[in-house]
């Protein structure tokens, strides 16, 4: 591993964190992420608390009466089908729109970290792209949020957004499975 850091370090240093935008890479679905994370015996629930979450639900928002006839009044037939709705309520190039927002949207196309993710852990994966939300400045991470949580006229449910409330609503840190956490304690992968 010592032998690694320094290519890691100028992976990191060299490659930007890649956002679910990056057309390079591939999003691979929340269901690959569900694989490793849906218990405590690998690395922790984290997809059970995003399941609990309104980003879980975004998808299926769309295809309510009341979104419906919010988007009629905007000149859209359907909002279900219409990519100014779906940029939003769902993760472009996702497999299945019906995932809503999920793990890709903010952690970004998995395909460029996956495996590294699943060996060698955090550190590697945001080396090779995955976005280190945990380690990036507050403002950054707000903007990231501020893709989809920004005013908009076609949106008639838009509410005020507030950084730190919405990062409580939706933190899944403490999912993280115990084994894992004792891992980092102990500096290991």
């Amino acid at each position: 591993m010592i032998a690694r850091l320094p290519a890691l370090f100028a992976l990191f240093v060299v490659l930007p964190p890649v956002m679910a935008a990056d057309k390079e890479h591939a999003v691979l679905g929340a269901k690959k992420c569900k694989i490793c994370h849906s218990t405590d015996k690998k690395a922790g629930t984290h997809f059970k608390v995003w399941e609990d979450l309104r980003h879980a639900k975004a998808f299926a928002t769309l295809l309510t009466d009341k979104a419906k006839e919010s988007a009629k009044k905007h000149g859209i037939d359907d909002p279900s089908k219409d990519e100014r709705c779906l940029s939003c309520h769902t993760v472009k190039g996702t497999p299945t729109l019906e995932e809503g927002v999920s793990c890709e949207a903010c952690h970004g196309p998995a395909e460029a970290y996956l495996k590294p993710h699943e060996k060698e852990g955090y550190d590697a994966s945001a080396a090779l792209g995955m976005t280190p939300l945990k380690t990036m400045p507050k403002e950054e991470v707000e903007a990231l949020c501020m893709k989809c949580h920004k005013e908009d006229p076609l949106n008639d449910f838009h509410k005020e957004f507030n950084l730190e409330e919405f990062l409580a609503k939706i933190d899944h840190s403490k999912a993280t499975s115990p084994a894992i956490l004792e891992k980092r304690e102990k500096g290991e992968k």
